[in-house]
């Protein structure tokens, strides 16, 4: 059996296209959906169409479900222009049906692989297994901290997790406790996987907002289950994020929602993380402006910006 694992594609139809036709090359037999399906890029109704049609799939909810759960009901003017701007936005981008379809999605998913192959486990997040083994040193915000402007290569950036984790306590009894298996998570947006006695974790990274510095693509991981045991190869789709962008820039979002966008569309270009570094900016802008109000709101946000992406 060959899984494809694919995680937080975020609006980014254009990554998952270029994925599912790779997976589709590589004789795919299934489809594993680790969560976070929109939110940040222009096409969340896109997606959710193209994936309920995905047929022998398995889809688990990600933490950016909960803000259009969240956002159901309300009105826009109450969030134009503010930080949250985006999630409302993207719930009424949403028809009625897909809105339902994610709400119903479950936080986990565990089953038997089909052919007799190994239990797979699914959470959107790692902290469930391994509680902050991987998300204490490896997250979106830490790559550029850690690595500055070095130009990284996925080879050493997995050598370089395998050894944190290889080193780390909580990670060595976490994994001690767990039934043997496969556990597949996403959320860091950081492709990589390790195999420790009977149990393999995989995180595809990101499909559609990579943030691990490393080369060029779409990530998403390969999980083979046969005769000759258990495989597992971690794959980057090439499409041309150039030609997204000007789409980008050309959508509904980018003329309404343009702070949030302009800050996605750095991190598409960079795969680095942008927006933990413009919010901590934010807050002190507001400090300094004796803003108080959270979320920011229209004058904050859009003034932040404009100070920081001048620096």
């Amino acid at each position: 059996m060959r899984y494809a694992v694919i995680s937080d594609v975020h609006g980014n139809m254009d990554a998952l296209e270029a994925v599912l036709a790779d997976a589709r090359k590589q004789g795919a037999e299934g489809y594993l959906f680790a969560g976070d399906y929109c939110l940040s890029l222009p096409y969340p109704e896109e997606v959710i169409d193209r994936i309920r049609k995905i047929e022998n799939a398995v889809l688990i909810r990600g933490n950016e479900e909960q803000y259009i759960e969240r956002m159901r009901g309300e009105r826009e003017e109450c969030w134009a222009g503010g930080q949250m701007h985006i999630s409302c936005w993207c719930e009424q981008a949403l028809c009625e049906e897909n809105k339902d379809f994610l709400q119903t999605l479950p936080k986990e998913a565990v089953f038997q692989g089909r052919d007799g192959g190994p239990n797979i486990f699914m959470e959107h997040s790692s902290q469930t297994y391994i509680g902050d083994a991987e998300l204490g040193k490896f997250s979106c915000p830490t790559i550029p901290v850690m690595y500055k402007e070095e130009q990284l290569t996925h080879e050493k950036l997995l050598q370089d997790i395998r050894t944190h984790l290889s080193g780390s306590r909580v990670f060595q009894e976490r994994c001690g406790a767990l039934e043997k298996g496969v556990y597949i998570f996403g959320h860091t947006h950081i492709q990589w996987f390790m195999q420790q006695d009977d149990r393999t974790f995989i995180n595809p990274g990101s499909c559609g907002l990579p943030m691990d510095g490393c080369e060029e693509g779409a990530p998403y991981t390969l999980l083979i289950s046969d005769e000759n045991g258990l495989q597992v190869q971690e794959r980057r789709v090439p499409y041309d994020i150039e030609a997204f962008i000007r789409k980008i820039e050309e959508s509904d979002q980018f003329e309404r929602i343009p702070v949030w966008s302009k800050i996605r569309i750095k991190e598409l270009r960079s795969r680095r993380e942008h927006l933990y570094f413009f919010l901590k900016y934010a807050s002190e802008y507001a400090e300094r402006t004796g803003d108080t109000v959270r979320p920011f709101g229209k004058k904050t946000w859009e003034g932040a910006f404009e100070e920081w992406d001048r620096q």
